[in-house]
């Protein structure tokens, strides 16, 4: 098989185009028999990390659990029914994540693993009322996927215009259901946004920034929720361009007082591995804030830059990283980030720290009902 042709599904799996999936008695149509997807439970699909990369993966504590738990997701899958399609598909979006997540060697498995599923846009997918078996997101990831498996990136960005065609028919399917337009058209930015990264990644950068332009310039409020704006601020920063991604990031709602220029610059020369330059930025912001969510914001991104930098002993005597100080009431409503970040840093530190050593699970228990209480808070407003 060439490396820029798409697989087809098997053939010992029989297409629904030339089997009989219903049929009629005395007016009555039968229901369509399960679909047999032993194809995609075969133990060979699935491949594992050597020794030493598994080794390896243990120094970091999140993609040591990332891995941990798409093995489990293989072993289910080669012991589930081959007809239960409601675990299959579930199961492989899970793996395909966590290795897309872990590295670029995990996500060129799932790049290949992917190849299994053949060409999602087929027909042999969709039954007899022509609804796609495979659940959106999945069809969605595999795209990207099989572009990396098959190098054929202009199938990949044919794929994604094949579903924007589906997402976009589906809006205007929906259009008087407000819940399910909202649903289909922020699918269809989605993909808008998911066309112009996959340009970038070909290094069509001009071809990216046309497509942004004409992309956004639909937007409405449907999408305000869900953060397309900030997405599209970290397209343009790949573009190089600082100065729209700025009004992007302002657009999706800076808070105020907030120096926008700064965190952009800050983020730009993360982006380009610049640490030493970002951490100086990051420490200047910092000093710039007394307290709250912003300079906690600042604190993290500035000890992420330190920790590229293997300047662990500035990390440690960040003593602000204690959890009374930084995930007081005022961050309540972000507090399962920050207690991420605070725990993954702990990990990564490898030390014995003072300010660290404390009952975390209780600390996440107490703001777990102080935002039980702004939530609640905010309902009651919202119903006076």
């Amino acid at each position: 098989m060439s490396v820029n042709t798409f697989a087809t599904a098997p053939e010992r799996v029989s297409s629904p185009a030339s089997a009989t999936s219903a049929h009629t008695i005395s007016g009555l149509t039968a229901a369509e028999p399960p679909r047999d997807y032993a194809y995609l439970l075969d133990p060979l699909i699935f491949r594992h990390l050597p020794n030493v990369e598994r080794n390896q993966l243990a120094l970091v504590p999140l993609s040591s659990h990332l891995h941990t738990l798409a093995t489990h997701c293989s072993t289910a899958l080669t012991s589930t029914a081959v007809t239960d399609s409601d675990n299959i598909f579930p199961l492989w979006t899970i793996r395909l994540v966590c290795f897309s997540l872990i590295s670029p060697q995990t996500t060129a498995f799932a790049a290949q693993e992917i190849k299994v599923f053949g060409d999602l846009t087929s027909n042999f997918y969709r039954n007899s009322s022509f609804i796609h078996a495979v659940p959106w997101d999945l069809r969605v990831l595999a795209i990207r996927l099989q572009a990396l498996g098959f190098n054929d990136w202009r199938r990949c960005l044919e794929h994604f215009y094949m579903l924007a065609k589906e997402a976009r028919s589906e809006a205007i399917k929906h259009r008087h259901s407000p819940q399910e337009f909202k649903l289909w058209r922020n699918r269809l930015l989605d993909l808008g946004l998911r066309v112009a990264a996959a340009l970038i990644e070909i290094s069509d950068l001009d071809g990216a920034e046309r497509h942004l332009k004409s992309l956004m310039e639909e937007k409405d409020e449907v999408d305000s929720d869900i953060g397309f704006r900030l997405r599209e601020a970290v397209l343009y920063m790949q573009l190089g361009q600082l100065d729209t991604a700025r009004k992007c990031y302002l657009a999706n709602g800076a808070s105020e007082g907030e120096d926008v220029d700064t965190v952009i610059e800050g983020l730009r020369l993360m982006a380009t591995d610049d640490f030493e330059g970002a951490a100086i930025l990051w420490k200047k912001l910092v000093d710039g804030e007394k307290q709250g969510g912003r300079r906690t914001m600042y604190l993290i991104n500035m000890a992420v830059a330190l920790l590229y930098l293997r300047r662990m002993p500035e990390v440690q005597a960040t003593s602000n990283f204690r959890m009374q100080s930084t995930m007081d009431r005022q961050l309540a409503y972000s507090y399962k980030s920050l207690s991420f970040n605070i725990v993954t840093l702990q990990a990564l530190l490898d030390f014995e720290y003072e300010p660290l050593n404390l009952d975390i699970r209780q600390q996440l228990e107490v703001l777990n009902d102080e935002m039980a209480g702004v939530l609640k808070k905010r309902e009651q407003a919202a119903q006076a």
